[in-house]
């Protein structure tokens, strides 16, 4: 144990305090991650977005598909900022570190990319292009908030965790 009134510490005090700072983010990342049933649910709705939107054809249902995809999507992300608040963490809304501001902006290009050639593929007649849209911005999304659930890609876990 370390000594306030020592000046320096000892090669097991300092791995002792790195491994117990290696298990607090790991707790923390833990804690903060959203349920598997929500991430499901949340990320299911978006590609489904994805999906509606890039078959849109003049007036059929698909817009429908993408409205109704809109709200269940934005009803999980309410529901999950309210059961976190029940659970004393308050969201955070903007970034606090310039390592998460870099992972949000690389996150949001890449969707904006892939949403934007996802349409555009599905409107030059390419068909399976709505459907890989889909399932891409799904698994992408399903995976960021598993793995980043701080939104910093320093503090990430391993799927194993």
């Amino acid at each position: 144990m370390m000594h306030n009134n020592d000046k320096s510490i000892s090669v097991t005090e300092a791995k002792a305090a790195l491994e117990s700072l290696a298990k607090i983010e790991k707790d923390t990342n833990v804690f903060l991650r959203v349920p598997l049933w929500l991430n499901f649910i949340m990320s299911c709705s978006y590609g489904m977005g994805v999906f509606s939107w890039a078959s849109t054809r003049h007036d059929n249902l698909w817009m429908l598909g993408a409205i109704i995809s809109a709200v269940v999507f934005l009803l999980a992300i309410a529901f999950h900022f309210y059961s976190s608040r029940l659970l004393g963490v308050k969201p955070k809304f903007a970034p606090k570190s310039k390592s998460e501001l870099i992972f949000g902006l690389l996150i949001a290009i890449f969707f904006a990319v892939a949403v934007a050639l996802t349409r555009t593929f599905s409107e030059s007649g390419i068909w399976w292009a709505s459907y890989a849209g889909g399932a891409i911005t799904t698994l992408v999304l399903a995976y960021v908030m598993h793995c980043y659930p701080t939104g910093d890609y320093k503090m990430g876990t391993n799927l194993n965790d």
